[in-house]
């Protein structure tokens, strides 16, 4: 009797300490970087932030990355917020040195010592300098917010499995002197980015040990998370398998992950991210990487789309002039052109700018139609006066006669808009903006949200398909649809 007591008292004293290691803090270095404001470093930090950490610090309708609940993590696990990254002294990032948010980065350890359920980046000096760099670049995503992000805690299964897997122990990686391969078309820079800074491989290898990127299971699928509706969903397999990606094209892979378009037409799963500020070289590296790992068989349940070498592709329409199109969607069907260039509606706090080429593509100004230059006195005795010509009239935009419930629906809008879902109420509120705003939104979400994972559809929809789409929404289509199922 006395040695089953003892046996009790032990398991339990030893429980206790598996959790109270869990809730203890840990060792970290502090790497010496300091953040990089020069014009090339904010923007090689903004590409990455919007990649890899606005997703998970910017909720809903926030306009700054304030923090956010972590539903992608399984609920047995506990209740997750991520940090506020605001500028604000206490409840963001303001009073942090550069050193304890690099340590933040690298380590996954938190400024106040404890091991957190983020990812840890392996990224180099430079670049994580240029993350830093663009965190503390007064951008309007880090307007000071003083409300303070939530508590995490671990549930009581998910302390003692979190301690048991990692050993309450942070990545092993070096302080400092972490190179940037040169970036370019190689398997050593696509190895960088899917290992070290967009994290491809922590997602889709399943797991929660820090080792398990090294493993035989890397890039097999298969790793739990939560979808926006509380969903458990899989990640995809990403080897070159049958059951991966063995039949995907650059093209499909690169609209893929920038886009957030599959082959087949429909949107890439939540949590996915968008990496947007992902290139033609850089898209080739990481592709060419991925097809020199070994091929890993895991027909994950629910993963899409697997391809065979005969699977038809959507037809993806050819990129259409936003500058003129939506300017005739504007215009009332019975007015003549007034020589006014309609320009795309100023972002609000948080939004992005337009780039050069796209602010350059519409002429502040159109001269005066049938305006010409004042005769001299000898042509004018002999010349009849010239006559003004009116300038011709572009045909007008017409919507699409599409079916706008099913074309919501197999584009993926649905789960995220439809009755009950995360964002019905945002879409619901589309009534109070102009059809050639929303458009736009709709075909490129990222000109105005860098990092929201909205799907660009661009290539998928035209001008006058996306304005037959609005229009039903603005009715208020999607609160007919069927409410989603949690």
């Amino acid at each position: 009797m006395r040695r089953e007591v003892r046996g009790s008292v032990r398991s339990t004293l030893l429980l206790g300490l598996l959790l109270a290691g869990c809730a203890g803090t840990v060792k970290a270095p502090y790497p010496p970087i300091r953040a990089d404001t020069s014009p090339a470093a904010l923007a090689r930090g903004a590409v990455i932030f919007h990649a890899s950490c606005e997703a998970c610090h910017r909720s809903g309708d926030a306009e700054t990355a304030s923090g956010a609940p972590l539903h992608e993590l399984p609920s047995y696990m506990g209740d997750f917020h991520s940090s506020n990254l605001t500028a604000h002294p206490t409840a963001g990032i303001g009073a942090a040195t550069d050193e304890e948010l690099a340590r933040v980065i690298r380590y996954a350890v938190s400024r106040d010592g404890r091991l957190m359920v983020m990812p840890s980046y392996g990224m180099g000096d430079k670049d994580l300098a240029a993350v830093l760099g663009f965190m503390r670049s007064g951008h309007p995503l880090f307007t000071p917010d003083a409300t303070p992000a939530p508590r995490s805690d671990f549930s009581f299964i998910g302390g003692l499995g979190f301690r048991v897997i990692t050993g309450n122990e942070p990545v092993q990686r070096p302080v400092v002197g972490i190179p940037v391969p040169p970036k370019g078309p190689t398997l050593e820079y696509g190895r960088y980015m899917a290992q070290d800074v967009y994290d491809c491989a922590s997602c889709h290898t399943p797991g929660f040990s820090p080792d398990k990127t090294q493993g035989d299971d890397v890039f097999s699928g298969g790793m739990s998370f939560k979808d926006p509706e509380g969903q458990e969903v899989h990640s995809s397999n990403i080897t070159f398998h049958e059951t991966g990606l063995a039949h995907w094209t650059r093209a499909d892979f690169m609209r893929a992950v920038r886009d957030g378009i599959a082959p087949d037409g429909s949107a890439l799963r939540s949590p996915m991210p968008r990496f947007r500020g992902m290139d033609e070289e850089e898209a080739q590296a990481l592709y060419d990487y991925l097809r020199s790992m070994p091929p890993r068989k895991n027909a994950v349940d629910g993963a899409r789309p697997r391809l065979t070498a005969t699977t038809p592709r959507p037809e993806w329409v050819a990129p259409v002039s936003l500058t003129e199109d939506v300017r005739e969607v504007e215009a009332p069907e019975e007015a003549a052109p007034t020589g006014e260039v309609a320009h795309a509606p100023a972002p609000t706090s948080g939004q992005s700018v337009a780039t050069p080429a796209e602010a350059t593509s519409a002429p502040a100004s159109v001269a005066t139609a049938g305006a010409t230059a004042a005769p001299s006195s000898s042509a004018s005795a002999s010349a009849p006066p010239k006559v003004a010509t009116p300038a011709p009239r572009k045909p007008r935009v017409v919507p699409a006669r599409v079916d706008a419930p099913k074309l919501f629906t197999q584009l993926g809008c649905a789960g995220c808009h439809a009755p009950g879902a995360r964002y019905h109420d945002r879409i619901a509120r589309a009534s109070r903006r102009g059809d050639a705003e929303l458009v736009r939104w709709v075909r490129n979400p990222e000109q105005f949200q860098p990092g929201t994972t909205m799907p660009t559809y661009a290539e998928l929809l035209d001008v006058p398909t996306a304005l037959a789409l609005v229009r039903w929404v603005k009715s208020g289509g999607p609160a007919t649809l069927p409410p989603v199922s949690h």
